[in-house]
């Protein structure tokens, strides 16, 4: 039975293991940190075998931290906000009105939905971070907070911000997609998308990450010295064996053990993506838009549209072999896709993301999401509607590349050879830059033809990449400030590039006409100054 929430409580003993994951995830904030982390204490372990015992304590000293992050851990329901006391040497205390929670992200484990528990992100319009965490509290008190914080949105002030026909407006072809019904009660579920068992399978295989494992099993290899003396008789069979079979035979063992060595990293690959996507559904209620998916950890993001204020779409080579995508609706204050993909900071916003779907099912959740005022603009990066950029791009991208290139080859030699042969090293560091000119100019080239915009009357699209291919879409009245600059090269050529600046980051449209970037500028601030609706 859920206590009484208006009182400060306590969550469950299980969220001990949630605070040792967020000190963990602090401690590590990024792989290059637990790269140098590893390799010094497998050097330190080498050296002295004593320090070994360092690992059993920091362990406990983990552990410690998250038993006391535990204990100082209050929170507080009460008819209209959330209070939420943490901390152990800096206190702090959150006040949380209902009215300014934008969603509430629900997160369950494998535990967590034996035991009926639940861990709550709530979700703010103007913050990077998710204000507030609940970890490890009843179902029933996620419930009743998503219950008050839709009564309280529904009786509020929302419609004062904008007249009846700009709803419509703005709105009209969403409301229609579900009934034709508005407001937060009564709002019939609208299913957009889910993944299938053939999309999971091309999202491993399409990860990025095959270099990643490769890196983590090469330092373990490196630094668990006893693992070489528990397999040392393996490998001696083995040889004995190799060195007895004809040349057909031993190429069919090396093939087999490097096919063995790509099966098990692909299915690694596809074991995390079946983890992280299993069971993904995305929805509609209304203007929010819902995702839940994970098979061990079941993870539940809802995200406002009002919030969103671009759509990226993104397709890596092998994406676009399988003819799918990447869309994510990035909300105010987002997190950057990498940071996201390299693990990112612990609390910040949540980004509503679909990791692969059809050219349609992109186009689809753009309407959605943009209504009658995103007609005309497109999230897909094939569109024959993008105009190029100026070719003056790629000659000032490839000499850029080709110094950059020539200055770290002058730091390496410098740096092997000494400044006693620097006539030598001037000599060969020329040698290396006009070496460079070609490969820098094909990557230039590749670039340029990547780039392209498109806009319409009401929003703008960016189109982007190297290898892949990336569409950021927005609509004018969202942006935050817009920036028009030219170099001397740009000005000697009439050319300029125009920065579109957002609350979810910045959109960058380079080498485009002067005139136009000036024109562009100007209809995105009429935009701003002009729009009734909330960019927010």
């Amino acid at each position: 039975m859920m206590a009484n929430p208006a009182t400060w409580q306590r969550t469950s003993p299980f969220a001990i293991v949630f605070f040792v994951g967020k000190t963990i995830k602090t401690l590590g904030q990024s792989f290059a940190q637990l790269l140098v982390t590893f390799g010094a204490l497998a050097v330190l372990i080498r050296r002295n075998p004593y320090l070994f015992l360092l690992i059993p304590l920091g362990i406990l000293a983990i552990i410690a931290a998250g038993v006391l992050q535990y204990l100082f851990f209050r929170f507080a329901v009460q008819e209209d906000r959330i209070l939420i006391r943490q901390g152990v040497l800096k206190k702090t205390s959150l006040d949380l009105p209902f009215e300014r929670i934008q969603g509430i992200n629900v997160e369950r484990s494998l535990v967590d939905r034996m035991l009926g528990l639940v861990t709550v992100s709530l979700d703010t319009a103007g913050s990077g971070a998710a204000e507030g965490q609940l970890p490890c509290v009843d179902a029933a008190l996620a419930d009743l907070l998503r219950t008050r914080v839709s009564a309280k949105h529904g009786s509020g002030d929302e419609g004062d911000a904008r007249d009846e026909d700009a709803e419509e407006a703005s709105t009209g072809s969403a409301r229609r997609a579900v009934g034709g019904r508005s407001g937060r009660t009564g709002e019939r579920r609208e299913a957009i998308l889910t993944l299938t068992t053939g999309d999971i399978v091309r999202i491993g295989l399409a990860n990025h990450n095959l270099v990643l494992v490769g890196a983590v099993l090469a330092l373990l290899g490196q630094s668990l010295d006893f693992a070489a003396d528990i397999l040392a008789p393996a490998f001696e069979s083995a040889e004995t064996t190799f060195a007895g079979a004809d040349d057909l035979a031993q190429t069919l063992l090396v093939t087999g053990f490097v096919a063995t060595l790509l099966a098990i990293a692909l299915g690694l690959l596809i074991g995390a993506a079946v983890l992280r996507h299993h069971n993904f559904t995305l929805w509609r209620e209304g203007t929010t838009f819902r995702s839940r998916a994970g098979l061990l950890t079941q993870k539940e993001v809802v995200v406002e549209a009002a919030k969103i204020q671009q759509i990226s779409v993104s397709q890596s080579p092998l994406m676009r072999l399988f003819r799918r995508y990447r869309l994510q609706a990035l909300p105010a204050a987002a997190m950057p896709a990498q940071a996201r993909d390299a693990g990112g900071l612990p609390g910040l916003a949540e980004v509503l993301e679909v990791p692969a779907l059809k050219d349609v099912g992109a186009e689809g959740i753009r309407a959605r999401v943009f209504g009658r005022e995103g007609d005309g603009l497109t999230v897909l990066p094939g569109s024959r509607g993008f105009a190029r950029i100026s070719a003056h791009f790629i000659p000032v991208l490839t000499l850029r590349i080709s110094l950059v290139s020539a200055l770290i080859g002058a730091v390496i030699l410098f740096s092997i050879v000494g400044s006693e042969r620097a006539m030598g090293v001037s000599v060969a560091v020329v040698i290396w830059w006009f070496c460079s000119l070609p490969p820098a100019a094909l990557i230039a080239w590749l670039k340029w033809h990547r780039h392209g915009f498109l806009y319409t009357a009401e929003g703008l699209a960016s189109r982007g990449g190297f290898l892949g291919r990336k569409v950021d879409s927005f609509l004018f009245r969202k942006v935050q400030s817009v920036a028009v600059r030219q170099s001397p090269l740009q000005r000697r050529k009439g050319l300029a590039t125009l920065h579109a600046h957002l609350a979810s980051g910045r959109v960058t449209v380079p080498f485009i006409n002067h005139g136009m970037a000036c024109r562009l500028r100007d209809r995105i601030l009429y935009r701003v100054e002009s729009s009734r609706l909330r960019w927010l």
